[in-house]
C-alpha cells in the first residue's frame, strides 16, 4: 500500500479561494491607514530617515549630520568620515522632501528656531542625536516631529508644536 502525500487539486482551490475571499474584505480597511495613505508620504519619509540616521551613526561610531536647507526646501546628509569635495558634492546632489511638504521650522531646545536659512541635525556616534522638533507642512495641515536624544522612535504630532507647548 502507497500512501500519497500532499494536497489534491481540489482542496488547493478551496483554500485559495477561501483567502481570496478573507483579502477582499480586510484590504478595503487599510487603504485609510497611515502606511498607504499618499498625504503621508513625507511624514513616512523624515520618520524614516531620523530613524536610520541613528542606527547608521550608531553602528559606524560616526557623527552623521542631516541637513534641512529651509529656504530651497531640500535635504541632505553628512558624515564626517566625508572630505570638504564629498560634503560639497553631497550638498549638491540635495534632494527634495518626497511627498510635496514643506519644512516650515527646526526648533532646538531652549528657545532655538530656525525658519530660515539650513538647520542641521546631529547624530552621534555613541548613539544619541541632538534634541528637536520638525514642523512640516502639506497643504493646510501641520505635522510635528519630536526627535528626543536617547529614543529611536520619533514622536509625531499632527499640528504645530513647540517646545514650549510640551511643557
Amino acid at each position: 500500500m502507497r500512501r500519497r502525500a500532499g494536497f489534491t487539486l481540489l482542496e488547493l482551490i478551496v483554500v485559495m479561494a477561501l483567502m481570496g475571499i478573507v483579502f477582499f474584505f480586510a484590504i478595503p480597511r487599510f487603504e485609510g491607514t497611515f502606511l498607504f495613505d499618499d498625504s503621508q508620504k513625507s511624514a513616512r519619509w523624515l520618520i524614516g530617515k531620523l530613524q536610520s540616521l541613528k542606527e547608521e551613526a550608531l553602528r559606524t561610531r560616526r557623527r552623521h549630520v542631516l541637513v534641512l536647507d529651509l529656504d530651497t526646501q531640500r535635504t541632505w546628509h553628512t558624515t564626517e568620515a566625508m572630505t570638504a569635495e564629498e560634503t560639497e558634492l553631497a550638498s549638491r546632489r540635495a534632494q527634495p522632501i518626497p511627498g510635496g511638504a514643506n519644512v516650515v521650522a527646526v526648533e532646538f531646545p531652549p528657545e532655538n528656531r530656525i525658519a530660515a536659512g539650513r538647520a542641521q541635525i546631529i547624530f552621534y556616534g555613541d548613539g544619541h542625536s541632538d534634541k528637536a522638533l520638525i514642523q512640516m507642512q502639506t497643504g493646510n495641515a501641520y505635522k510635528t516631529f519630536l526627535l528626543e536624544p536617547f529614543l529611536t522612535q520619533v514622536i509625531m504630532f499632527d499640528d504645530r508644536v513647540g517646545f514650549n507647548d510640551l511643557r
